[in-house]
């Protein structure tokens, strides 16, 4: 059986920031993805893999489409087109970080309130910082007599 601290992995914070600002956001979606593909190996309800893909097509579809309206001095339906799909995506991504976020939080054996707990308003805002935080804060606490040691 694994290790409950061998499932996720210790990450700067500084160097999350950097990577999700200098990628223009396409890190926060990789960090997503990355998650997802570690929580579904540790849970009994895995997030369909349908849905990450569709997720992070939705979310290309809206990033080139504002890159190419910039880039080419679009038309307004490319414009209207892309801030369309960037509603799509947007609802997409928060259920896709409440998903990711609700299975951590399972995984962990976090309780609403607690030190580890993910908090949904802060995921909400801070996305994957946020949890690479919690995530990091879980690591680096000793483990108790009656921390989990098997899959959940």
């Amino acid at each position: 059986m694994k290790n409950i601290k061998n499932i996720f992995h210790s990450n700067s914070i500084p160097k999350t920031i950097t990577f999700c600002v200098l990628t223009f956001g396409i890190y926060v979606i990789y960090q997503l993805f990355t998650l997802t593909r570690i929580v579904n190996e540790n849970v009994v309800n895995p997030i369909p893999q349908w849905f990450s893909i569709s997720a992070i097509t939705i979310h290309l579809i809206s990033y080139f489409s504002l890159i190419i309206f910039f880039v080419a001095s679009g038309s307004q339906e490319l414009l209207i087109f892309s801030k369309a799909m960037h509603v799509i995506s947007s609802i997409f991504h928060i259920t896709w970080l409440i998903k990711v976020r609700n299975r951590i939080n399972q995984i962990i054996g976090a309780k609403k309130g607690g030190d580890l707990w993910l908090n949904p308003i802060l995921s909400s805002f801070l996305h994957v910082i946020y949890i690479q935080h919690k995530i990091n804060q879980f690591l680096h606490k000793p483990i108790s007599a009656n921390s989990h040691t098997g899959n959940v």
